[in-house]
């Protein structure tokens, strides 16, 4: 299995030491949570999933998207914290 890697973020990523374990365990989670999803939701849930999953997709590919999607987690997560 391969993946393309932008080269912006290959740039970023380059320099963690551990970063093969790091993604070894991610995708063993990811594995883990998959069969989870298939047993406790419905068809009709995992299809409205697949279609938000897509969307991310779509927003990722228009660049301009992604820094505006980014502030807006990063205030997000700044006014949780605040609460905290």
């Amino acid at each position: 299995m391969t993946f393309d890697i932008p080269s912006d973020v290959y740039a970023r990523i380059a320099a963690i030491p551990d970063l093969g374990t790091r993604v070894e365990m991610f995708l063993r989670h990811e594995a883990e949570l998959e069969i989870l999803r298939e047993t406790r939701y419905g068809t009709e849930a995992r299809k409205i999933a697949v279609r938000a999953f897509q969307n991310a997709q779509d927003v990722q590919l228009k660049q301009e998207n992604m820094q505006a999607s980014f502030e807006t987690l990063r205030a997000q997560h700044q006014s949780v914290t605040e609460q905290l």
